[in-house]
C-alpha cells in the first residue's frame, strides 16, 4: 500500500476538501496521514478517522511571518524540519502540499527522501496574495515588492509530479502562464459529497431555531475579499423592510477581519447571528434553515472569475437560492442553472431589489430548489474525484 503525507497550513480537523481528498484516496488503498501546525496544546500525534494526525506547535509571531517568507525564510525552516522529523520516523510514496508556500521545503524533502511531489492549490496563490489586507498595509506593501510569488508559482509547480487545481479554466491559465504539461495537471472541483449535502441529512433542532427569521447566509473564510461588508450594507437597509430578517455567518475570520466591528459599523446587532465556524456535519442543517444563501466577492482578479467557490455547490445541492456577484464563472454557473442571481459588488439597490424578488414570491425558491437538486447530481464530488484519483493511481 502506498502512502502520502499532506501537509496544510492549518489546524485540523477543520478543512473540508482536505477530509474529503484523504477519504477518497483512502477508499482507493492508499494509505494517507497528515501534518499541520497548530497554536494550542493539542495531541502531537493524534489518530483521526483511521489515519495520523501529525501536529507542530507554532508562535504567532512564526505563523505572521509565513507573508515574507520568500524573504526571511524562517517560516519554511520550521516547516522543513518539522516535516523532515516525521519523514526519517516512517517511509512515504508521496507528499502533498496544500497550496502553494511549502512548495520549496516540500521539493527538497521530496529529493532527499525519493519521494513524489504533488501541489494542491486550492488558490491562485499568486494573485490571491497580492490582494490580501496584510499585503496592503505600509509594511505589507514593501513586503509585497520583495516577494515574487508569481516566480516563485512557475518554479515549484514546474517541479511538481503533479499540480492540481479546482477549476478547468484555472488550469487552462496554469497551462498558458506557468507552462505547466497538461498531463502534470487535474482539476478538482470543490464540489459537495452527495453522502453529506441532501436534505435528508438535516438536523430539525437547528432548522427549528431560525423557523421564523427570514435568514440571508453565509459560510466560509472571512475576509475583507468576501464581499461580507456589502452584504451588511445591504442588510441595513432591507431589516426595517423584512421585520424577521437575520444574516446567519459560519466562518471563521482571518487575520485582521472583526465581524463584530462590521455589525457595529452598520448598526445590524440585532439582525446579524454570527456562530463561528461549523463541523462539516452540521453545515446542511443550516443552509436547509436558510432562505438565501450569498457569496458576492469583489470580482477584480484572474482567480475569482475563474473558479466556483465550493459553497455554491452546496447551496445549490440544499436546492436554496443562490445570489453571486459578477464573478464569471459563478455568475455563469448560477444563470445558466437558474439556481438564483447574480449582482454587481458594491450594488446595495440591486441587492436588495434580489432579496426584496425572493422574499415576495414564495414560488422562485420552489422552482429553484428542483433546479439545484439536479444540477447537484451532475457535480458531486462522489464523480468530480474520479480523475483526480486516476492521477494519483498512474504517478510512477
Amino acid at each position: 500500500m502506498k502512502k502520502i503525507l499532506m501537509v496544510l497550513e492549518a489546524e485540523f480537523p477543520s478543512d473540508e476538501r482536505v477530509e474529503k481528498e484523504i477519504e477518497s484516496l483512502k477508499e482507493a488503498g492508499f494509505e494517507v496521514n497528515i501534518a499541520v501546525y497548530t497554536f494550542i496544546d493539542r495531541p502531537l500525534i493524534e489518530k483521526y478517522n483511521n489515519y495520523k494526525i501529525y501536529r507542530k506547535r507554532i508562535s504567532m509571531l512564526l505563523y505572521k511571518s509565513s507573508a515574507a517568507s520568500l524573504v526571511i525564510p524562517c517560516y519554511f525552516r520550521f516547516w522543513y524540519r518539522f516535516l523532515n522529523k516525521v519523514l526519517k520516523k516512517e517511509k512515504y510514496d508521496f507528499i502533498h502540499i496544500h497550496d502553494l508556500p511549502l512548495s520549496k521545503p516540500a521539493y527538497k524533502l521530496a529529493l532527499k527522501y525519493n519521494l513524489k511531489l504533488i501541489c494542491d492549490q486550492h488558490e491562485f496563490y499568486s494573485n490571491w496574495i497580492v490582494r490580501t489586507r496584510h499585503y496592503n498595509t505600509i509594511s505589507g506593501k514593501i513586503i509585497r515588492r520583495l516577494s515574487n510569488w508569481e516566480q516563485y508559482e512557475n518554479k515549484y509547480l514546474n517541479k511538481a509530479d503533479l499540480v492540481i487545481t479546482v477549476a478547468e479554466s484555472l488550469r487552462d491559465l496554469y497551462i498558458k502562464k506557468i507552462n505547466i504539461i497538461p498531463d502534470k495537471i487535474v482539476t478538482l472541483p470543490n464540489t459537495p459529497s452527495i453522502a453529506i449535502f441532501n436534505p435528508a441529512n438535516v438536523d430539525e433542532n437547528i432548522i427549528s431555531t431560525y423557523r421564523n427569521r427570514f435568514v440571508l447566509f453565509y459560510a466560509g473564510g472571512l475576509d475583507y475579499l468576501r464581499g461580507i461588508d456589502f452584504i451588511l450594507e445591504g442588510l441595513s437597509v432591507l431589516k426595517s423592510e423584512i421585520r424577521n430578517i437575520l444574516f446567519l455567518v459560519a466562518g471563521k475570520e482571518n487575520r485582521s477581519f472583526s465581524m463584530e466591528d462590521l455589525i457595529s459599523r452598520h448598526g445590524v446587532e440585532e439582525n446579524v447571528s454570527f456562530i463561528g465556524w461549523v463541523p462539516l456535519k452540521e453545515l446542511p442543517s443550516y443552509v436547509a434553515a436558510s432562505n438565501i444563501c450569498f457569496f458576492v466577492p469583489k470580482a477584480d482578479n484572474l482567480e475569482i472569475n475563474n473558479t466556483i467557490a465550493t459553497k455554491i455547490y452546496q447551496y445549490a445541492a440544499m436546492g436554496k437560492p443562490v445570489i453571486v456577484s459578477e464573478a464569471r464563472l459563478m455568475k455563469e454557473f448560477v444563470e445558466k442553472n437558474q439556481i438564483g442571481y447574480s449582482v454587481p459588488f458594491g450594488n446595495v439597490q440591486e441587492l436588495c431589489s434580489v432579496v426584496r424578488t425572493i422574499y415576495g414570491n414564495p414560488g422562485i425558491s420552489e422552482s429553484i430548489r428542483q433546479k439545484g437538486f439536479n444540477v447537484v447530481k451532475l457535480n458531486s464530488w462522489e464523480l468530480s474525484s474520479l480523475p483526480f484519483i486516476k492521477k494519483y493511481k498512474n504517478l510512477n
